[in-house]
């Protein structure tokens, strides 16, 4: 496998097109019953939803490639090189166990175990089989993670979400502007 390969919940981009829909439409609403200017008032509070739909459902995801597995939970991206893992899990949702060393650098936690939020176990009902290719994901990953090289002196790193944080606070930002402009 050459490059990266993106794993994401596909409920995630539903979601975020239905609620983005339903602005559009409340948005073409004020505009048709309205103003432009009562839409541009409107418009901030009607955007909170589309951003947390995007920060909570979908952009979460796993990267992978020959050399690290990207976790990319609620606005926290958590990075670990293969050489930091131990061992990689399926249980309500993928879990990356990490090497003594890794664990060492407080990522994961106490029990140095990495949960990928966005990719879990889809099922049709109670006593149903899985619905999706779970299995044949894990094994790719398990794959990648048994073919990685060495990586002497690899760290996992943990960095914020910085774009999705900032337009959160634009969003806040332009939701105060638009108490005081209406008064």
């Amino acid at each position: 496998m050459t490059g990266t390969r993106i794993l994401r919940s596909a409920t995630g981009l539903v979601w975020l097109v239905a609620v983005a829909a339903v602005v559009l439409f409340l948005l073409g609403d004020v505009v048709v019953r309205g103003s432009w200017l009562q839409a541009l008032l409107i418009a901030p509070w009607l955007l909170i939803p589309v951003w947390a739909v995007y920060a909570f459902l979908y952009a979460p995801h796993i990267a992978v490639d020959e050399e690290r597995i990207r976790v990319h939970n609620i606005l926290r991206t958590i990075d670990l090189p293969w050489s930091t893992v131990d061992d990689v899990v399926m249980r309500w949702q993928l879990e990356l166990h990490l090497t003594a060393d890794a664990a060492a650098t407080g990522v994961g936690g106490r029990k140095g175990i990495v949960e990928a939020w966005s990719f879990s176990r889809r099922w049709r009902g109670v006593g149903a089989k899985r619905t999706d290719d779970t299995a044949v994901t894990l094994d790719v990953i398990r794959g990648l993670h048994a073919s990685a090289g060495r990586q002497p002196g690899a760290r996992p790193t943990v960095t914020w979400d910085l774009r999705t944080i900032a337009v959160g606070a634009a969003i806040v930002v332009a939701c105060v502007a638009a108490m005081l402009i209406a008064g």
